[in-house]
């Protein structure tokens, strides 16, 4: 019964942040260029140098190189917190949506890339981005607090034909739920 519980649970935290992200992208929907970096913006940029050199051993280092994003732990000194859904699905593309607060500012960006499925990360095929308000990002949050986000377990194992993982990064501490990973035998 614990099982279905955390199973349920962490099922519905990962529906609610993608369909909220999903949302706030969606009403939002405009072609935007990604904001250059810059010391006042506080834009995560992609090093591939900094991801070859210092990735975590469970992370892909092709995911990161397709959507030319950095991992959460590899965010600008000045994110106070960053949070992380990436959608692989098997027959669209996947989709990484990345949302951070820098101070009093927060952003939001949604990658998807132009292949299907887990066996071969493609190119960008879109990217938009833009700032939120602070509605949008207390909204964003709150949402992460109803559902109990911090206290879910880190894994559930389920198989799946598509992976939902979703990461958040506050100064102090890094959490990673992911649900539904496809089981791969070699």
């Amino acid at each position: 019964m614990k099982r279905i519980f955390l199973l349920a649970l962490t099922a519905l935290v990962s529906f609610a942040v993608g369909i909220a992200s999903a949302t706030i992208w969606i009403s939002k929907r405009r072609p935007v260029v990604p904001p250059v970096a810059s010391a006042n913006n506080c834009t995560p940029v992609y090093d591939a140098t900094f991801v070859s050199k210092r990735i975590d051993e469970n992370d892909d280092p092709q995911l990161f190189a397709a959507f030319q994003e950095p991992p959460l732990y590899a965010m600008p000194d000045c994110v106070d917190e960053a949070y992380s859904l990436t959608w692989i699905p098997s027959f669209h593309p996947p989709v990484l949506v990345r949302l951070w607060r820098a101070g009093n500012r927060s952003f939001m960006v949604a990658k998807e890339l132009d292949t299907k499925g887990w066996s071969k990360f493609g190119s960008i095929k879109e990217t938009n981005s833009r700032s939120l308000t602070q509605f949008e990002w207390r909204d964003f949050t709150d949402l992460l607090n109803r559902t109990s986000f911090w206290d879910l377990p880190s894994t559930v194992n389920e198989t799946s034909a598509s992976g939902w993982c979703n990461l958040a990064c506050r100064r102090a501490s890094r959490k990673a739920v992911s649900l539904g990973q496809e089981t791969r035998s070699e």
